[in-house]
């Protein structure tokens, strides 16, 4: 696919769901897809999250289809300082990647998740994990964070400023 076909495919299913495409979700998309990094600045309900999601989502189905076959693993990290957002956000996820036809899997790592699903994450991790920044910094000091991140393409730091 080219990125125009990426991004009309992107653009229908906006229209789809009666929502406009905004400039600046145009523009974040196409740099990503250009293998640029950068941050995303709008207000609040503005449609950060579809600016930083979908161009991830296209440019798996670029990957995927230049590969002949799916593409295993874990793809995204997402990084919420902010837990209350970490089910917004994986809503968001899993209804574009429905729209999208993927069959990806969208989980949260976090202080409430329990060792069995801590240990299922990395045995077989999902391709969309959101997290913490403390969560983050156990995945990475376990031993095995290397097999977990040999597929990562994306790293997104939400809400960065609280980071700050």
């Amino acid at each position: 696919m080219t990125q125009e076909d990426l991004i009309s495919f992107a653009q229908t299913w906006f229209t789809a769901n009666q929502w406009e495409v905004y400039p600046f979700q145009h523009d974040a998309w196409i740099k990503f897809l250009d293998n640029y990094s950068g941050i995303v600045n709008a207000p609040t309900g503005s449609g950060k999250t579809y600016s930083l999601l979908i161009p991830i989502l296209l440019d798996y189905i670029d990957r995927r289809e230049r590969a002949g076959s799916e593409i295993k693993g874990l793809q995204c990290i997402w990084i919420s300082p902010i837990r209350a957002l970490t089910k917004e956000i994986k809503l968001a996820a899993e209804r574009a990647i429905d729209g999208f036809g993927l069959d990806w899997r969208v989980e949260i790592r976090s202080g409430d998740t329990s060792n069995t699903d801590r240990k299922k994450q990395f045995d077989n991790p999902p391709e969309i994990l959101i997290t913490t920044p403390e969560s983050l910094h156990i995945i990475l000091c376990n031993k095995n964070y290397k097999n977990l991140l040999e597929n990562l393409k994306s790293i997104i730091i939400d809400e960065w400023h609280e980071l700050m």
